[in-house]
């Protein structure tokens, strides 16, 4: 009865690695090729890793390695759409800084825009 059971244990936990594989990969090519994480809450983000995190570790302890492949899935997959997310932020906090630098390759005027959220892109002429 015992092998009964951990055969169905373990199918179960297979079709849920082919679910999970399944379920992230789409998201995955999509932050890829967009760059784009915008609608993605940073707690949610942050959320996900540490709740894949403690899968991982009770999997580690629970010697259950199909548990384990599943938990570390789902973990790679928020982990890559968060670094989106975290290199979203640099690049947004650098974009809204314009520095016009003369010939002298000293800094002649530094303006910040932040109006809406919104970056707006303005030429400047440097004499």
């Amino acid at each position: 009865m015992n092998n009964n059971n951990n055969t169905y244990k373990s199918g179960i936990l297979i079709a849920c690695n082919v679910i999970n594989v399944i379920y992230h990969v789409p998201q995955i090519i999509k932050t890829y090729r967009t760059k784009s994480v915008k609608d993605f809450d940073s707690w949610y983000l942050f959320l996900g890793n540490l709740h894949s995190f403690c899968w991982v570790l009770y999997s580690i302890e629970d010697n259950n390695g199909l548990m384990m492949f599943n938990s570390c899935v789902t973990m790679f997959s928020i982990s890559f759409v968060s670094y989106y997310k975290i290199h979203s932020y640099i690049n947004e906090h650098y974009k809204s800084k314009i520095i016009c630098i003369n010939s002298n390759k000293e800094i002649k005027e530094i303006k910040e825009i932040k109006e809406n959220k919104e970056i707006k892109i303005v030429a400047v002429s440097c004499d």
